[in-house]
């Protein structure tokens, strides 16, 4: 149990991998030993998972020296394919009592005995496969607000029961929440989108441009090719990363590739008439570091055909975008993350930029909406980053942007 007084502010890191090679029981033993003392020695608490050769780590603790520990964990040489899942400032521990607890294989963990959940190990191995915010999605169920211990010896636990009657009780309620009523139903991706991604790393790239021509006549719009075709591509590119089945190079070949067939849609797709009202004027920008300019092009190109005043930038740092803001007048910012990549652990960085951009804009009252995969995947991160609101595609984009222009005319 870690006693040791904590200093400074918390932070919460949450991150997947994959053992190189698969751990023995011997292995597993000495490595939990060695970093519950590190742990202990630092202040830091939290729980780790370990499943047919993956990890899941909830790490928690002092902000310097949880920095501190993770340069060291993510330069460890037996895991890889490391994915950060959650990196923020946090106001309380979930798993205090704990320099590390750990579940691995079969083995069950029970909350707190007057909680009436049990944590059955395939909710916890869902939970590592599902990668949308597994921190916030525990939190939130409750699930970490007690310390976890071990299920006592010959406990007769009726897992499908009991996850059954967290999905009842505490999951639906929290997606229910989490993806609001007047979030719009989102298309399905087309069938074939992921048979796109993987054309569109090939050496070759005529066989994608082929099938991207097919696609987008069958959609018939830019927007709805958008939401059926080019983000679901992107967002198979990312897997296929997560899964090594092609390099950081091929997603950002792929991510080109689908951008650069935009220009072929000019001519091919017509531009909606323009009402007569008074053109509403957007910046449209990737966050500043975000090398995936795919969100951003896609917003612009379906902004301009709606008959919005877009103005498409890539500001490489937050101080560009301040002057941008500072010297032109616009109605509203529309920042994308990547299509392909979740970056969870950007929110924090995301939440800086809009607050400065905030400040530093001519127009006070500008709205701010964002975009990305991690908004497509989760419904309620616009709050956590002080936008006004989240697109989940460039399909529903001008749809959130009147609406949340009209809030703020109101």
């Amino acid at each position: 149990m870690n006693t040791q007084k904590q200093s400074g502010p918390l932070s919460t890191l949450a991150y997947r991998s994959r053992a190189v090679p698969s751990f023995s029981t011997s292995e597993l033993d000495s490595l939990i030993e060695t970093a519950r003392a590190r742990n202990r020695a630092a202040a830091i608490t939290g729980m780790l998972i370990y499943d047919e050769g993956r990890f899941f780590q909830w790490l928690e603790g002092p902000s310097e020296q949880l920095s501190n520990l993770w340069q060291t964990i993510r330069k460890d040489p037996r895991h890889t394919g490391i994915e950060v899942l959650d990196d923020t400032r946090s106001e309380a521990r979930m798993f205090g009592q704990w320099d590390l607890k750990f579940a691995a294989g079969s083995t069950p963990l029970q909350v707190d005995p007057t909680l009436p959940v049990v944590v059955s190990r395939d909710l916890l191995g869902s939970l590592y496969r599902n990668a949308q915010a597994p921190a916030a999605l525990l939190s939130n169920m409750g699930v970490a607000r007690a310390a976890i211990v071990s299920t006592p010896p010959g406990a007769n636990v009726a897992q499908g029961a009991v996850l059954r009657q967290m999905v009842d009780a505490e999951v639906i309620p929290e997606l229910v929440k989490r993806h609001r009523a007047d979030r719009p139903r989102l298309p399905l991706a087309h069938p074939r989108a992921a048979e796109l991604a993987k054309l569109l790393t090939a050496a070759d790239p005529a066989d994608a441009f082929a099938l991207l021509d097919l696609l987008q006549v069958e959609a018939g719009s830019l927007a709805l090719s958008s939401a059926t075709v080019y983000e679901p591509a992107a967002r198979t590119l990312g897997e296929l990363w997560a899964d090594d089945a092609c390099t950081d190079v091929d997603v950002t070949l792929g991510l080109g590739r689908l951008q650069g067939s935009l220009r072929q849609l000019e001519l091919a797709m017509p531009v909606r008439a323009h009402s007569g009202r008074p053109l509403r004027a957007v910046l449209v920008a990737p966050q500043p570091g975000e090398v995936h300019m795919l969100g951003a092009v896609l917003d612009a190109e379906v902004l301009w055909r709606d008959g919005w005043d877009i103005q498409c930038e890539f500001p490489a740092t937050d101080a560009a975008l301040n002057t941008l803001v500072a010297e032109h007048w616009f109605e509203a910012i529309d920042l994308s993350l990547s299509a392909a990549f979740r970056r969870e652990h950007w929110l924090p960085r995301v939440a800086k930029t809009i607050a400065a951009a905030r400040r530093a804009s001519v127009n006070p009252e500008i709205v701010v909406v964002v975009g990305g995969r991690i908004f497509y995947e989760q419904g309620a991160n616009a709050t956590l980053v002080g936008a006004d609101a989240e697109s989940a595609t460039a399909l529903n984009l001008t749809q959130t942007l009147t609406s949340s222009l009209r809030r703020h005319d109101s």
